[in-house]
């Protein structure tokens, strides 16, 4: 588990130069050696190559998803024969989450005494759960600079290769 994990963690270096010192002991001659190491050098920038494809195909793939999620959003709100609750359903359930977040927050911080015992431990978990979706929620309403800032690398890197 230990040479995948090597391996597949930046520990491809390791292993090149694991494998150049065996072959030390092999090739005898200069010219052979450096044959080899440029031939180990070529490996190791087509697997980082690889590897940076992967990556970008990834990317590309969430970034699908992501557009594909709002064109759907997009076609419910132009569509003619959507009912207002398909219609509104999205931002209902936002706004309820919103709600119940600040409500649980405002609980908490103004009277913790009505929270006592082991349901104190239930109502945390659930204000740690409501308060992920707050961020996804804000993220798809106002955006993600995180997501911003990855989509234009994965432009400029599309542009490069």
């Amino acid at each position: 588990m230990s040479f995948i994990s090597d391996l597949f963690s930046g520990g491809a270096n390791t292993l090149v130069n694991s494998v150049g010192k065996v072959l030390d002991n092999v090739i005898t001659t200069k010219e052979e050696k450096l044959q080899l190491e440029n031939e180990i050098r070529k490996s190791e920038m087509q697997y980082q190559l690889d590897l940076k494809k992967l990556s970008n195909e990834e990317q590309q793939m969430i970034l699908g998803d992501i557009s594909s999620a709002r064109q759907r959003e997009v076609q419910v709100q132009t569509s003619e024969q959507a009912t207002k609750l398909a219609k509104n359903i999205s931002p209902l359930l936002a706004l309820g989450t919103v709600i119940i977040t600040l409500a649980l927050f405002y609980v908490l911080i103004f009277s913790p005494s009505t929270v006592v015992g082991d349901s104190k431990d239930i109502v945390m978990y659930i204000l740690g759960v409501l308060s992920a979706v707050l961020t996804q929620i804000y993220s798809y309403y106002f955006g993600s600079s995180a997501g911003s800032v990855a989509k234009s690398k994965t432009i400029a890197d599309m542009k490069g290769i």
